[in-house]
């Protein structure tokens, strides 16, 4: 009987031994729950199994901080920079075996601190990588790499690595790379287009000009102006009224210009305009305009503000002309076979000539108590109808010299008659009219 027990008791042994080292769970299973993992001090570090969200599998909790990444190396590339994690850690530390991923933060200082909510890219491979982070301006920038492990713990950043994006040069762009099929409508917009030379066919919608300050030429739009070094400018203005061209003053307050006017579309009258001016007398502010309309021509003073004619003017059209010098003074109108002179006097500073005038001196010897006559000739005075005046040069008129006259006056010449009670030579000035 003892034997039988010992025996018993040898086999329960035996038994609770195998069963000791045997796999607990081989047959075993989870149902619609979940296994907490705890570490030696009693706090939670795993939960296996059914989720709180009701998804399935190991969610790591409360790891350990990651160690400190080693610093990135930061490259400049076009338009951003290519940032490089070697997969290790500051000191030499090896890696955590719940690394998740290193978060890339792009700084704008030094001292900036990464938001963990924010970063700018991340690095996925645990073995360490590249990644290119685009930068919209050419300052400097510092990026700063955070490790973060599956529980969400993030380590300290690394040490700051500044770097600045790299432009754009001559060998990025050969010519023909980008062809007008590549550039959507309205892709590009900018305050500010800095180039060498811009080689093209249309610019829309844009002020070109040739330098920001100085001596420069300015287009857009509305005009177009050239300045000088003095202020002094040039420009044009299509869409006026009447578009022109001026040229301002170094102060900018007055202009002359040349534009164009009509009262039809096909019309094309040039008016050249000098600048405003005040007159001596203070009388208002004026300008000379010089115009070429329809078949006519005028030069005239005219008011600024009105351009009503005030003072000289000329005006000239196919079949006349006419000069001048305002409302109080005279004219003079010429047309087709016809001139008029108006004014409240008029006076020849010099020998007065014309066509239509013809006058001389004749020498008759006369028989005495006799009229005698000379006919003289070879005239061609202008006119339809013709008078003369002679006037004997005498000292002893009516009483020696009787009288004098004429006859057969006409545009060739005249007959004088002398009567004289003597025969003394007499000189006898004559003058033909021709009229109308």
């Amino acid at each position: 009987m003892r034997n039988d027990i010992g025996a018993r008791l040898a086999r329960l042994e035996k038994l609770v031994q195998t069963m000791i080292r045997a796999p607990k769970l081989v047959n075993a299973s989870l149902e619609n729950g979940a296994f907490d993992v705890y570490d030696e001090n009693g706090s939670p570090r795993a939960v296996i199994g059914q989720q709180p969200d009701g998804t399935s599998g190991v969610t790591a909790v409360n790891g350990p901080r990651p160690p400190m990444p080693s610093p990135a190396v930061v490259e400049p590339v076009l338009g951003g920079v290519r940032v490089t994690w070697d997969g290790g850690f500051a000191d030499g530390q090896p890696a955590p075996l719940d690394l998740s991923r290193v978060q890339v933060h792009v700084l704008s200082s030094a001292t900036g601190q990464p938001d963990l909510r924010w970063p700018t890219t991340t690095i996925e491979a645990a073995s360490g990588a590249s990644v290119t982070v685009a930068v919209n301006h050419y300052g400097p920038v510092w990026v700063r790499l955070i490790a973060v492990n599956t529980s969400g713990i993030p380590s300290p950043p690394s040490e700051a690595v500044e770097a600045t994006a790299r432009r754009a040069a001559s060998d990025d762009l050969g010519q023909g790379v980008v062809r007008r099929d590549h550039v959507a409508a309205g892709a590009i917009t900018a305050d500010l287009l800095d180039a060498d030379a811009i080689n093209g066919k249309i610019i829309t919608g844009a002020t070109v000009q040739t330098a920001a300050e100085g001596p420069r030429v300015v287009l857009n739009a509305a005009r177009l102006r050239a300045i000088g070094n003095n202020g002094s400018a040039i420009g044009m203005e299509p869409n006026d009224v009447y578009p022109y061209i001026y040229w301002a003053s170094v102060d900018g307050s007055n202009q002359a210009f040349i534009n164009v006017s009509g009262s039809s579309s096909s019309d094309a009258n040039i008016g050249i305009n000098s600048g405003t001016f005040t007159d001596a007398d203070g009388n208002g502010v004026y300008r000379w305009r010089t115009f070429f309309g329809n078949d006519f021509f005028t030069a005239e003073r005219i008011t600024a503000r009105e351009a009503k004619p005030v003072g000289g003017r000329l005006f000239l059209s196919k079949n006349s002309a006419q000069l001048g010098s305002g409302e109080d003074g005279g004219s003079l109108s010429l047309s087709q076979g016809a001139a008029t002179l108006s004014a409240a006097s008029i006076r020849a500073a010099g020998v007065l000539r014309s066509d239509n005038v013809s006058m001389g001196t004749a020498t008759i010897t006369p028989v005495a108590n006799k009229p005698t006559s000379i006919t003289l000739s070879g005239g061609n005075i202008k006119g339809k109808h013709f008078r003369a005046f002679v006037t004997p040069v005498t000292s002893v008129p009516g009483k020696t010299v009787v009288g004098v006259g004429v006859t057969a006056v006409s545009s060739s010449g005249l007959t004088i008659w002398v009567h004289r009670t003597n025969t003394t030579q007499t000189l006898v000035n004559w003058m033909i009219i021709g009229e109308d």
